[in-house]
C-alpha cells in the first residue's frame, strides 16, 4: 500500500502524463474528477493526493480520448464494467491484464462512431467547427437509430482536423485535401470501373483488391513526397531528420 508521501499532488501527476499528453491540464483533471472519473484522496485541508492507480486510471482514460474518441458516458461505462468484473480487462483491450493499464493496442475500439451531438463534448471542439466541416465535405454525418452519427472515419478526421487547427490551419486549408483525393478517387475508379461492371464475381473481388493496392500506393507515394519536400529544413538546421 502506498503511503501518504508516495501519493502525488495534482501538480505532479500532471507533470508525470504531461510528456504523453501535452495537452493536458490541471482543469482537465479537474473536470473528470468532476465527472466522477476520478476520485482521488482528499487530504485534511483539501488537498488532492493521487496514487499510482490514479494515474494509470487517467492514463486509460486520455488514451481512449485521444486515439478512440469515445465520449466521457462511454469511458465511464466501461470502467464500471472492468470494476465489476462484468468483463475481463482483456475483453475491451487486447493484452490487458487485470489493471486499468492500457497496451498500444486498441483494436477493441475500431468500430467506435460518434453520435453528432456528442461530438463536441467528446474531441474538445465547437459545433460551429463541426458544421464547417461538414459544409466543406470534409466529413459526412449518417442517419441512425439513435440519430445523426460520424462514423470512425470521420472521427478521425475530426480529431486531425482539430490539431491542425492548433497550428493555424483551419478547414478551409483542408479542402486541398478534399480537392486532392477527389482527383485521385476518379483516376482510380477509371481504372477499376471496366472490371465492377463485368457479371463474374472474380473479376469484381480482383478490382476491388487493386483498388485498395492503388489507395495504399497512393498514400505511401505522398507520405514519401511530403517527407523529402520538408527534410531539407531539418538539414539546413543542423538537425537530424527525423524520419
Amino acid at each position: 500500500m502506498e503511503s501518504s508521501k508516495e501519493k502525488m499532488s495534482i501538480g505532479d501527476l500532471l507533470k508525470s502524463l504531461k510528456g504523453e499528453f501535452p495537452d493536458l491540464t490541471i482543469s482537465k483533471i479537474r473536470f473528470l474528477e468532476s465527472e466522477g472519473l476520478l476520485a482521488p484522496e482528499r487530504t485534511p485541508s483539501g488537498y488532492r493526493k493521487f496514487s499510482q492507480a490514479d494515474a494509470q486510471r487517467l492514463r486509460f482514460i486520455l488514451k481512449l480520448q485521444r486515439e478512440k474518441y469515445l465520449p466521457l458516458k462511454v469511458i465511464r461505462e466501461k470502467i464500471n464494467e472492468l470494476e465489476s468484473g462484468k468483463v475481463r480487462a482483456g475483453d475491451l483491450v487486447p493484452g490487458m491484464a487485470g489493471s486499468l493499464e492500457v497496451s498500444e493496442d486498441l483494436t477493441a475500439y475500431d468500430d467506435t462512431v460518434l453520435l453528432r451531438e456528442d461530438a463536441p463534448s467528446a474531441l474538445e471542439i465547437s459545433p460551429s467547427f463541426i458544421s464547417t466541416l461538414e459544409e466543406y465535405g470534409l466529413i459526412h454525418a449518417h442517419q441512425g437509430d439513435d440519430g445523426p452519427y460520424f462514423d470512425k472515419e470521420d472521427v478521425k478526421i475530426l480529431r486531425i482536423a482539430r490539431e491542425f487547427s492548433r497550428y493555424g490551419l483551419e478547414p478551409r486549408h483542408m479542402r486541398m485535401y478534399e480537392n486532392l483525393t477527389d482527383r485521385e478517387a476518379m483516376a482510380f475508379e477509371q481504372i477499376i470501373a471496366p472490371a465492377l461492371m463485368s457479371k463474374d464475381p472474380e473479376t469484381k473481388r480482383r478490382a476491388l483488391d487493386n483498388l485498395l493496392q492503388l489507395v495504399n500506393l497512393s498514400r505511401e507515394l505522398k507520405d514519401l513526397l511530403l517527407k523529402n519536400r520538408v527534410k531539407e529544413h531539418f538539414v539546413k538546421a543542423g538537425q537530424p531528420v527525423p524520419f
